[in-house]
């Protein structure tokens, strides 16, 4: 099936050298100037889309449907070209899952990408390296990291060999580029330091004398190049990308060193070097006919099988091995074929011990005038440990990845969470502030056209005063909580606490929300110790928090409900009890109530508040050394439990 390709275009260069690429791999490519783009163009037909650098960022719109799109192709601007730079800049970061085709990769790099898109899509996304650059000289240091980072790359700077240890301790470093001569220290000292800590960094040393840099001692120690200043930023990307496709090339090879090694042998001239092998190798080597019947072997050979030249030549190979490994070792050698050799897994029987896995590379020679087999046995029983063991590290490590992805998770559904607390704060802010303020004007404006009349009407002047007084108080209210978070926050309230009768702190606090409960006819029973409960407070705060509570419960219960206040006392502890009969909160909210900013969602439409009088509770709360958490009645509405120390003296101060 031909794969559909749409390319988004600005009439650049680079785009078309990818259309003629898609076009030799068999795409079909439709490719469009971005004026001419359809608004409601339907990606989905397409199996690949690609965008091109220079296509401005107002066609964001048209294009952030492709955020869900698995084969989407970003083409990257030079560096010198600042206006490009920004507008791709912002794309890339509104479609974070697009692949970026940068403009110094050779076509052999783009079409082997190319290739495996159409293969399996996105989860083909290309790796950069993790880049440290190190010059004491800042400006030229900081104009380098920004030609980098202008290439996409991710780049930390340092200017000395300390600098630069203490990067390479807290992060991975792929790439190392530096300046060999340094204040104190020269690159390759840095370089050998970095690689103790990354065994893997490789390092691009820069210098503006060639004869500076011992080009030989520098290769053997591990530099992968050196660039001679001047150079431009074009220079540099082609030996990074050089390094870096070597560093890739090398970890998509680690795991074929064993075969590579077997393959080398597997080359090797047959007769006059295979007897220089058998002779000098520590592998245990044989030489037998196509009936299985020993030629020669060499000493290694002899050490593994436990059996002297004398005891080994008069065998078969097919005595040597268990059922299983000779009924393979037949069918192999019955079906060589053209290829004239094979590699077969064997297991060596050993008398009370473990079988020895061997791994045996049959060549078929000719012997004399005769075919024979010639074959390398290897013990791969470190392998298969090794191999048991990279199994469990990668389980391991996928694992720790999942995990780690859960707490990213979960730490941007908290940042989620607090950013729309902030927002529901403000949008009640500016109701709570709007509201007494418009009442406040409205009133006084009335005031005004009535002192312009002849007889001016004490009683409704009378009235307007009220209620601006009214909503005065209630700014004040805002004004004040506000305030007390500020200094919360800040840990600059003041704390006053001394002995006093919580009893009265309490009634105090009932008496002066009495006036709402007695509009709503609401009952507030207060039970309490008849010999009263001293202790060690703030009565200020503790009379907020009273207030603040009783204020809840009244604002929350319907009319001719009763609220009820009980406080008692138990070992050290002392409680406090307010209990209303209202429309509860969700038990997934409990816990959720007590933060800055948030409400309810039983609660937070209708009734106003900010969100601000739990939080200052449980600061004040806190202040005391005790506990306030919430619950829900079994009968209906919500309960609010204080729990406070007896007797124990607190610090008095200003926090």
């Amino acid at each position: 099936m031909t794969n559909r390709v749409l390319i988004i275009d600005s009439s650049s260069v680079q785009a078309m050298r990818v259309k003629v690429l898609f076009e030799l791999l068999g795409g079909e490519v439709e490719h469009v100037h971005y004026r001419s783009l359809e608004a409601n163009l339907d990606f989905d037909k397409f199996d690949v889309v690609v965008i091109a650098h220079g296509v401005p960022a107002s066609k964001l719109q048209a294009l952030y449907q492709l955020r869900d799109h698995d084969k989407l192709v970003l083409l990257a601007p030079k560096p010198d070209n600042a206006e490009h730079l920004k507008s791709f800049s912002e794309i890339n970061r509104a479609l974070p899952n697009g692949i970026v085709i940068y403009p110094f990769f050779a076509n052999k790099d783009i079409t082997g990408l190319l290739e495996r898109l159409l293969e399996i899509g996105s989860t083909n996304t290309l790796v950069l390296p993790k880049v440290l650059l190190v010059d004491h000289h800042t400006p030229r240091l900081e104009a380098l990291a920004n030609g980098l980072r202008g290439a996409q790359l991710a780049v930390t700077t340092a200017t000395t060999l300390n600098e630069a240890m203490q990067v390479v301790e807290r992060q991975s470093v792929d790439l190392l580029i530096c300046d060999f001569n340094l204040e104190k220290d020269t690159g390759l000292d840095v370089f050998n330091k970095v690689r103790q800590v990354h065994h893997n960094c490789r390092c691009l040393l820069m210098t503006s004398r060639v004869n500076q840099v011992d080009m030989l001692e520098a290769v053997r120690q591990g530099v992968e190049d050196i660039l001679i200043k001047p150079f431009d930023e074009s220079d540099l990307l082609q030996s990074l990308h050089k390094l870096w496709q070597t560093e890739l090339l090398r970890r998509h090879n680690q795991e074929l060193v064993e075969r590579l090694q077997d393959t080398v042998d597997a080359l090797i001239e047959r007769d006059s070097l295979l007897r220089v092998i058998y002779k000098h190798t520590p592998d245990p080597i044989m030489l037998f006919n196509r009936q299985g019947h020993i030629i020669e072997a060499n000493d290694a050979c002899c050490e593994l099988f436990e059996l002297t030249q004398e005891e080994l030549q008069p065998l078969s190979i097919f005595e040597l091995f268990d059922e299983i490994s000779v009924s393979q070792l037949r069918d192999l050698m019955k079906h060589v074929g053209m290829l004239k050799h094979f590699n077969c897994e064997l297991s060596l029987p050993k008398a009370g011990e473990r079988s020895i896995p061997l791994m045996g590379t049959f060549n078929e020679i000719d012997h004399h005038g005769d075919m024979a087999f010639a074959v390398i046995f290897k013990n791969v029983s470190k392998l298969k440990e090794q191999q048991e063991v990279l199994e469990e590290t990668k389980e391991l490590l996928e694992f720790e990845v999942q995990a780690r992805t859960a707490q990213l998770q979960k730490a941007k559904e908290a940042a989620e969470a607090a950013n729309l607390s902030k927002s529901e704060f403000l949008a009640n802010m500016s109701h709570e502030l709007r509201t007494p303020m418009h009442s406040i004007l409205s009133f006084a404006r009335f005031g005004l056209d009535k002192l312009t009349a002849p007889e001016v009407p004490t009683d409704k002047l009378k009235k307007y005063l009220s209620r601006i007084e009214t909503s005065g108080e209630r700014l004040l209210v805002l004004l004040n909580n506000l305030l007390d978070l500020s200094k919360l926050d800040a840990g600059r309230f003041p704390f006053n606490p001394s002995f006093h009768n919580l009893v009265n702190v309490i009634q105090s606090g009932i008496e002066d929300v009495s006036g709402t409960a007695l509009e709503k006819k609401i009952k507030i029973r207060f039970e309490k110790p008849e010999q009263g409960v001293m202790t060690f407070c703030d009565p200020e705060q503790m009379n907020q928090v009273i207030r603040n509570l009783l204020g809840n419960a009244l604002k929350f219960s319907p009319e001719g409900s009763e609220v009820r206040v009980l406080l008692s006392c138990k070992d050290q502890d002392i409680h406090i009890k307010i209990t209303d009969q209202g429309v509860g909160i969700p038990d997934d909210e409990l816990e959720q109530i007590f933060a800055k900013f948030v409400q309810s969602s039983k609660t937070d439409s209708g009734a106003g508040g900010t969100g601000l009088g739990l939080a200052i509770c449980k600061e004040f709360i806190l202040l005391h050394k005790g506990q306030i958490y919430a619950e829900n009645n079994p009968e209906g509405g919500a309960c609010i439990n204080v729990s406070l120390p007896l007797t124990e003296h607190l610090e008095s101060n200003t926090m």
